[in-house]
Formats: structure tokens, sequence, C-alpha cells
């Protein structure tokens, strides 16, 4: 995998993104830097971050020696792979699951969260104090793949409300206002109206929304039920382990 241009501006871009993360100045990074062994003057990590293709120095990026690459990667606690732009994950350990799932680090994070606040060694958990086991429950729903589909329907009826709300659509209509007119009474001929994609919208988020409301309102009992049902599998098991 060649660090090609793209690579190269993804550095940049997030070399800048980094540094301004933590509010630092070029001056302010190269003394932290330097308080870690790492000597780089605040011109040259100027240098690594200038995003004009243009300019002489734009190219100096992709000089940058190895030292300094881990030096970037330790010091904003991020991958290299990050930095050269062959993840879009900044941890290592989660490039496996982003590039398969396509989560971010945050989504993963919180994943990692929800599994940690499920189960303990020390103190294990009840159902109903598992984060895992009401996610688990949901996805595999089929209520879930119904609200995800009424989420992007509305979220593309949407972004047709917005593409045809600019100067360019508003003189259309203007210049067909006739036209239109006349469509609107074939429509109302035929007993249909016409609708905006901002109301078609609302009302495919309303339809997901409906659809999470029952699938809440019924988890209490299912969940109830598949333990019960599985302590009592397990009741079985042990019964006929003794007996044997």
């Amino acid at each position: 995998m060649l660090y090609d241009e793209t690579r190269m501006a993804l550095t940049k871009e997030r070399l800048e993104d980094l540094r301004k993360e933590k509010k630092l100045s070029f001056e302010q990074l190269s003394k932290q830097l330097a308080e870690r062994g790492i000597s780089i003057s605040h011109t040259n990590l100027k240098n690594y971050e200038i995003n004009d293709p243009l300019h002489p120095l734009y190219g100096r990026t992709r000089s940058m020696s190895i030292e300094y690459l881990a030096a970037f990667a330790d010091f904003y606690d991020v991958s290299v792979d990050y930095l050269l732009g062959l993840s879009s994950s900044r941890k290592r350990e989660y490039h496996d699951i982003s590039e398969q799932l396509g989560l971010c680090d945050g989504a993963i994070q919180e994943l990692i969260r929800c599994k940690e606040n499920s189960s303990s060694e020390d103190e294990p958990k009840m159902y109903t104090q598992q984060d895992t086991a009401i996610l688990n429950d949901f996805l595999t729903s089929a209520e879930f793949e119904l609200v995800m589909e009424k989420i992007k329907q509305s979220m593309f009826s949407y972004y047709m409300y917005q593409l045809f709300q600019d100067s360019i659509s508003a003189q259309i209509r203007e210049e067909n206002a006739q036209k239109m007119e006349e469509a609107q009474k074939v429509l109302d001929a035929c007993g249909y109206c016409s609708v905006e994609y901002d109301l078609i919208s609302q009302v495919h988020m309303e339809n997901a929304i409906g659809m999470v409301n029952e699938y809440l309102r019924k988890l209490p009992k299912r969940l109830y039920e598949t333990y019960e049902q599985d302590a009592k599998n397990r009741s079985d098991i042990h019964r006929r382990s003794q007996s044997q």
C-alpha cells in the first residue's frame, strides 16, 4: 500500500487536528516533545502541517523520520497507521474492528464500556443490569432492521428536501409555477396530493419511533422469559449430571 498524495494529506490533516485538540501552538508542542527527549523545531512542526500543494515545503511531511513519526504516535496516543492514513481508527487495537464493522473509535469505546458494565469476575451481574443483554436482543430483533431502514428513508427524504431549497430550485419553481398549479389540479382530480420531502422525512422517522416504542414495551417480558428458560435449562442439565 503506497504512501501517496492522498495519505500524505491525511497525515497533515491528522497532525493538525491532534495538535489543535490539545490546544497547542507549534512552539508549545516543540517544547513538550523536547521534554520527552525528541527535538523537533517549531518550524519543522509547522512544515509537516502545510496543506497547500503548491508550497515549496509541502512534501516535507513525506521525508519525516521514523523517529518523529513514532514520537507523534506516542505523544498523541494514536497508532502510526492512523498518522499515515492507513487506518481510520486512532488506536491500533481498534483497527480490525473498525475495518470490519465500519465503526468509529467512539462507538467501539462505547461498546467496550457496555461490556465492562455488564460483567465482572468478582460480582456476576443479573441480566437486568447487563447492557449487553439489551444490545444483543435489540441488534438481533426483527425491529432493528426495520427501524434502521425507516431512519435511512427519513434521512434520504430530508436530504432531498434540502437539495430543492437552493436558489436554483427556487427559481425553477418560480418559472414553472403555472405548470405546477396545473399538475396539482390533475392530482386533486385523481384524489392525490403533493407532499414536501420534509413531511415525508418526518413520517418515516415517526414510524421508526413507533417501532422502537413497541419493541421497548415488549422488552422486559421477553428478557425475563429468556432468563427463566435459561435458568430452567441449566437446572435440568445439573439434575441430569447429578443422576448419572
